[in-house]
């Protein structure tokens, strides 16, 4: 994947888009046909020293390729990402980030390589990257992985639906007019 955002974890870069396209593509890749996926989630970050950092807000998703993360705690950002663009909106930075997806997002190859590992688990390894999703009752539920900064990262949906209907309003873009909007 060419394009990568980063975070900054107390003196720590951690790899962001690439778990968030990853994660788009797999809400597909249940053992149902899924169109729309909606859960609060909370996101641990923890280092190879054991220290953790925790993320938490609430994740739509609809097919074709629209998806709303909506991060409340400890920041507030929301990332909106459909098949072309990544718009990043942080209300404390007053800041909008734009930037321009390319071919190196393939949804259809990344949904193939998830493999049934037993009822609940499936693995799919990407770019190198293995990744770890579990469902329960047909739901997403759960991610993880390691990332390349040995970083042990794990996604829990805390209450997962899909296949409701998701306005796609939901997933325009509303950025202030008094933001900085910065462009890649």
């Amino acid at each position: 994947m060419g394009t990568i955002l980063y975070l900054q974890q107390e003196g720590k870069i951690v790899r962001f888009l690439p778990l968030i396209s990853f994660l788009t593509l797999t809400l597909f890749a249940s053992p149902q046909d899924i169109n729309s996926f909606n859960s609060p989630f909370e996101q641990r970050i923890v280092d190879e020293h054991g220290k953790a950092i925790v993320y938490r807000g609430e994740l739509w998703a609809a097919k074709p390729q629209n998806v709303l993360w909506v991060y409340n705690k400890p920041i507030q950002k929301s990332v909106y990402i459909n098949a072309k663009r990544l718009v990043i909106v942080e209300p404390q930075l007053e800041q909008a980030t734009i930037r321009t997806l390319g071919d190196e997002i393939n949804f259809l190859e990344i949904i193939k390589k998830a493999k049934k590992v037993d009822n609940d688990h499936y693995n799919a390894t990407v770019n190198g990257q293995i990744y770890s999703i579990t469902f329960k009752n047909d739901l997403l539920t759960a991610i993880q992985y390691n990332d390349s900064y040995d970083n042990k990262i794990t996604i829990q949906f805390l209450k997962p639906t899909h296949n409701t209907s998701i306005p796609s309003a939901r997933f325009e873009t509303s950025i202030p007019a008094s933001f900085d909007v910065l462009k890649n």
